[in-house]
């Protein structure tokens, strides 16, 4: 058995994409089949092979350490200064699967050990140390590694040595690297270690058969930025099955790139649920275009802001986009129920606690979730997110958009917390109950403005009355400007005057 040493580091990645090969892809799909969900991010792997679009010409297996590897997709390839190749499985119980080297690892390095016993051990492991790279690493008892480096080839290290078991530094020559390095005479030669970088896969093929006699070692780093990449991919596929690995990787997984992610992708699959209707529509025509003006423009909308579709006022059409577009109108339904199940819901309303959840990019994204959903089960929770002073102020607006977004069965609950509540409370709930309107929030909220001297408030009150904007709204905003007729600097009746012209304007 060969021995190994695995020194992990980790670096960011940009998300790519690439066309993906059929035979890869149905490789793909049979193995989802194989695996449980809590082995979920073992095929992160298989799954970026298909992203990456790489075929079996850029793979190679090493007979030797028992391990099948593959080219760095071209599009990462020396970004960062990032080279390698990538480990796609390694065979069980093999030297790489006992050494702990894991799937989607990057083998940036393969690193020989020569230990020193003799004269002949140090003179051969310096010719292989400066073979490629003019650099090696030498070790002395009781001091820290050295690395020497050779400006060019050719040059000499300038130190030689003597002995035999035991090899001590025997004389030092003046103006050489080693003259300039924190080495003396006698001083005990352990080993040198030969770092190689790879930085293709011909490169690896060529150091591992040159270090074929040698016990080597790996420097690996894991590709976080392509398990991103790949998890991001899963919620834009729409893809139903997709949901129970998201929601794996989000409670079990402690990388928080990963975590935010995966909730960015459920986040990704519930606004694509709710468009269900309009593809069904184009489901059950059997095509990917009709009539703009025969769907429902709000969903039209938000298909093409989330690259679903395109759409042409002028040809009045309305056009799925390949491959997403085309093929989730298939899938809408099957995700459409599975999501409406209330699994997410329950998820999000989790979350959306700073005591549980200390990133606010996921607080945030579990908001918006009960936002789309709009589960009634969620209003309190909700309400608690809303007055917490100790939260940010964005995510208590984010919490009082989604009640306004659940609608009227908020409407109690908002009333309470206006009552209740500090400024910054106050502030949101006027402005979720005029989001939501009805006779009920408006009459709550125009006896508040009646009451409430606090301007800033006043100003908010305004605004939400003139959104919901009926004649009793009118008619108790022009109550509040005849007040303020005689006072020309106030702010209230400059934001009424506003309000009444963009209304005016609205009107015509």
């Amino acid at each position: 058995m060969l021995p190994f040493l695995l020194i992990e580091s980790r670096v960011g990645l940009a998300p790519f994409g690439a066309t993906c090969k059929p035979k890869l892809a149905m490789k793909w799909k049979e193995k989802m089949k194989r695996f449980d969900k809590l082995r979920y991010l073992m095929l992160i792997v298989p799954l970026l092979a298909v992203i990456i679009g790489l075929g079996c010409d850029n793979q190679y297996y090493d007979e030797r350490l028992q391990m099948r590897v593959q080219q760095l997709d071209s599009d990462l390839k020396d970004r960062w200064s990032t080279s390698g190749v990538v480990v796609l499985e390694t065979t069980p119980n093999g030297p790489a699967d006992k050494a702990q080297l894991g799937s989607g690892e990057l083998i940036s390095y393969v690193i020989a050990e020569y230990p020193i016993r003799s004269i002949s051990d140090f003179n051969k492991a310096l010719k292989n140390g400066l073979d490629e790279d003019n650099n090696f690493i030498l070790y002395l008892k009781d001091k820290p590694p050295l690395r020497i480096s050779l400006r060019r080839q050719g040059d000499k290290v300038g130190l030689s040595v003597k002995g035999n078991g035991t090899v001590r530094v025997e004389e030092i020559r003046p103006g050489t690297p080693a003259a300039n390095a924190d080495i003396q005479v006698g001083d005990v030669v352990e080993k040198i270690v030969d770092e190689r970088k790879i930085y293709s896969l011909d490169d690896y093929k060529k150091t591992i058969k040159k270090l074929a006699k040698q016990s080597v070692t790996f420097r690996t780093t894991e590709l976080i930025g392509v398990k991103i990449a790949a998890v991001s991919a899963l919620g834009d596929l729409g893809d139903v099955r997709a949901i129970e690995p998201l929601v794996d990787i989000f409670r079990n997984n402690t990388e928080l790139s990963l975590r935010k992610a995966s909730i960015s992708s459920l986040q990704r699959l519930v606004e694509l649920s709710v468009l269900n209707e309009l593809f069904q529509q184009f489901q059950r025509a059997n095509v990917n275009q009709l009539p703009a003006d025969s769907l429902q423009a709000q969903q039209l909308e938000s298909a093409a802001i989330l690259g679903l579709l395109t759409v042409d006022r002028a040809e009045n059409t309305a056009t799925l986009k390949a491959p997403f577009g085309t093929q989730f109108r298939h899938r809408s339904e099957a995700l459409y129920k599975e999501i409406n199940e209330g699994q997410l819901a329950e998820l999000a309303q989790e979350y959306i606690q700073i005591k549980v959840e200390p990133e606010q990019e996921i607080r945030r994204a579990c908001l918006a979730i009960l936002g789309t959903l709009k589960p009634v089960s969620a209003i309190d929770a909700l309400i608690v997110v809303l007055e917490n002073p100790t939260e940010i102020p964005g995510i208590r607006f984010q919490a009082g958009v989604a009640l306004r977004q659940i609608g009227e069965p908020a409407v109690d609950a908002l009333i309470a917390a206006f009552e209740n509540g500090d400024t910054s409370t106050q502030d949101i709930a006027a402005s979720a109950l005029g989001g939501i309107g009805g006779a009920q929030a408006r009459d709550r909220l125009i006896k508040a403005l009646e009451h409430t001297q606090e301007s800033a408030i006043q100003l908010t009150l305004v605004d939400a009355i003139a959104q919901i904007g009926d004649a009793p709204s009118i008619q108790a905003l022009e109550r509040q400007r005849q007040q303020y007729q005689d006072d020309d600097d106030s702010g209230i009746r400059i934001f009424l005057d506003e309000v009444f012209k963009s209304l005016a304007q609205k009107s015509m």
